[in-house]
């Protein structure tokens, strides 16, 4: 009697997560997800997610996701203001929201909340400023203790430092490309629903 009872329950404990893990999914809804070039998953957005994106005319919008349905997102942008007090003081007040409603193919590109490691350097942030400032503390040693600029050695360091600017340089141009081009990742619009 025990064991019908036992097997009862587990039956029963069974039917109610399948229903409810199909509630779940029918409540879902479509959602976006965020990829490598690779294919390999960065990140999934959904209905009540934060997303923060660059639009393809370059507005930057950030908000929640209210909905995702037939190719179309909606972002929810909450409108903050700041208000003057009557004690003189400044206070930062939500005065409301709208809804932007685009295709998810008018995502250029998502912001991740990812820190990148290493950022200064891919960039070439880190030549550029060792590189520049070398030749400027080169320059100004030179000045100092009187040796001039066209001597040989100098000018090979003085060459070879603005060589890693210049290297710098490009390596941020390259880099800053691939930013605003959004070729990082790709965007992959998920049917759930049928409508």
């Amino acid at each position: 009697m025990t064991t019908y009872i036992m097997v009862r329950t587990v039956v029963f404990v069974l039917f109610l997560s399948l229903a409810a893990g199909a509630m779940a999914q029918g409540q879902m809804g479509d959602f976006i997800s965020l990829r490598k070039m690779n294919g390999r998953h960065v990140a999934s957005y959904f209905k009540g997610s934060p997303i923060n994106f660059m639009h393809v005319n370059g507005q930057q919008i950030e908000g929640w996701v209210e909905a995702i349905r037939n190719d179309s997102v909606f972002v929810r942008q909450w409108q903050i203001m700041t208000f003057m007090t009557t004690l003189g003081t400044t206070r930062v007040d939500t005065t409301g929201y709208f809804i932007h409603k685009l295709h998810y193919q008018e995502i250029r590109t998502i912001i991740t909340n990812k820190k990148e490691s290493f950022r200064y350097v891919r960039n070439g942030s880190i030549f550029m400023i060792g590189g520049l400032g070398y030749a400027l503390l080169n320059v100004i040693n030179g000045a100092y203790l009187n040796e001039p600029i066209d001597d040989p050695d100098n000018l090979q360091s003085l060459g070879i430092a603005l060589g890693v600017a210049g290297a710098g340089f490009i390596m941020n141009r390259i880099y800053k490309k691939k930013e605003r081009e959004g070729k990082k990742y790709k965007i992959v619009y998920v049917k759930m629903t049928d409508h």
